[in-house]
């Protein structure tokens, strides 16, 4: 008896405590009146929220009157386009009758335009660069100066860059250029229907890095793999790698020491990874960037994509090199005819330099084998879908670019397969896709992946 009375006691004293000391003061019942207190009034509804604006490109609804946007181009005197380094002065109209871009319908502005490209410069149908006079929301809810014009002369869908930047969307990369189908007009002359896309450069909503300066060795640094190496400061890595300097344009001497030691410091790495096991590549990649990166290539079986061309890395101040955004799509799905690029099966990027080495690795294999499970419902589903979009919103324009150009039933370079109707080189290249997907899938995820 006597070892409960400790507790007996504790009650006891529970008991006699004032209620001030048991009861919270708002709960407690008024001694006076015996009332309880008044409740606080209701808060008021919160006021609904406007929804987000509609994407044009994905879920915009397009109305029955939707037209084709438009851009008109007046060179100074009538001066030819025939240059991919000496701009000439011009006058642009960007036209979008049904204001399904923009809140106008159309806006004119001053600047100057010139070629590009390397392979695509030397076709009939010119691509072009775009540098106006002031910042322009042209189709883009951002304002800029500089734009691009993709002719698109071998892809006779005219959608395969467009389609590739959803699945670049889909993936996850850094930044995704915008891009949509218009139509063009040089000097009263109709050319065709091409893809309007944001410039490759560093800014707010293209490639979001800080440039390094003068006395910052560590970065940021914008840079591309390739092999025409044609701008003004580029080098060669251990492993024969083309790299050139996009931002700063003209890097000191130490700057390039700096990237190139990085580079080959990190090809240096990748060669112990099969035979000693040693992983030590991964302090100089961003990994996310790198998988992401490869399951685009591997998709789309990018000729140009095999780290020697058109491959865009930053490498930021206390970050590893990021495979930043994609590019350069045209001859991508099946529309090229060397090296079984034809073909919806095999493999494009998984013996390919840098990934033959990574593949060694066996946690890199299998964050690869994850990513791809994570994202293989929506490139199943929404590219399809997104692609058949894009074609509604050609709004049958391809018929006068086939009559401006016409193409359909012959043979452009690298074309391996060239149908005689438009209709026909759209289904292949669902085809191709559907057929692309399932082949990738099921090795991805089989045993001996």
């Amino acid at each position: 008896m006597k070892r409960w009375l400790p507790l007996l006691a504790s009650a006891l004293i529970a008991f006699s405590c004032t209620e001030e000391e048991v009861i919270p003061p708002s709960l407690r019942p008024d001694r006076e009146n015996h009332e309880q207190p008044t409740p606080d009034p209701p808060k008021p509804e919160p006021e609904p929220q406007p929804e987000p604006p509609k994407d044009p490109l994905h879920d915009k609804p397009i109305p029955e009157d939707y037209r084709i946007p438009a851009v008109y181009i007046e060179t100074e005197g009538g001066k030819a386009i025939d240059s991919k380094h000496n701009y000439v002065n011009a006058t642009f109209r960007f036209e979008d009758p049904s204001r399904f871009y923009t809140d106008e319908a159309s806006v004119e502005v001053t600047g100057r335009i010139r070629g590009r490209g390397n392979t695509t410069w030397g076709m009939p149908k010119k691509p072009y660069r775009i540098k106006l006079d002031e910042k322009t929301h042209a189709f883009s809810p951002w304002g800029n100066k500089d734009w691009i014009l993709l002719a698109n002369y071998s892809d006779k869908t005219l959608l395969r860059n467009i389609m590739a930047m959803e699945i670049s969307r889909i993936c996850g990369m850094s930044w995704t250029p915008m891009m949509l189908s218009v139509e063009v007009y040089l000097n009263g002359q109709y050319q065709g229907v091409y893809a309007f896309s944001d410039h490759k450069e560093v800014a707010g909503h293209r490639v979001n890095i800080e440039v390094a300066t003068e006395t910052d060795l560590e970065g940021g640094y914008y840079l591309e793999l390739e092999e025409a190496m044609d701008e003004p400061v580029c080098f060669k890595t251990v492993w024969d790698t083309p790299v050139m300097f996009h931002e700063p344009e003209y890097p000191t001497e130490a700057q390039q020491r700096y990237v190139k030691a990085w580079f080959n410091g990190f090809e240096r790495a990748l060669e112990r990874v099969q035979g000693e096991h040693d992983y030590a590549y991964r302090s100089y990649i961003d990994i996310p960037s790198f998988i992401n990166y490869y399951i685009i290539q591997e998709i789309t079986k990018n000729p140009d994509g095999n780290v020697r061309k058109s491959t865009y890395l930053t490498k930021e101040k206390g970050k590893p090199l990021e495979m930043y955004h994609v590019w350069d799509f045209d001859i991508t799905l099946g529309n090229c005819d060397y090296t079984n690029f034809e073909k919806p099966d095999g493999w494009q990027m998984r013996y390919v330099k840098w990934y033959n080495q990574l593949f060694f690795d066996p946690d890199f294999k299998k964050a690869v084998v994850d990513r791809w499970n994570e994202l293989y419902p929506d490139l199943l589903t929404k590219v399809p879908a997104f692609l058949d979009r894009q074609l509604e919103l050609m709004g049958g324009a391809w018929k006068a670019n086939f009559d401006r150009w016409k193409i359909l039933g012959v043979k452009v370079w690298p074309n391996y397969y060239y149908f005689p109707t438009y209709e026909e080189e759209y289904a292949f290249l669902k085809d191709f896709y559907a057929e692309r997907l399932a082949w990738l899938n099921g090795r991805i995820n089989a045993e001996d992946f």
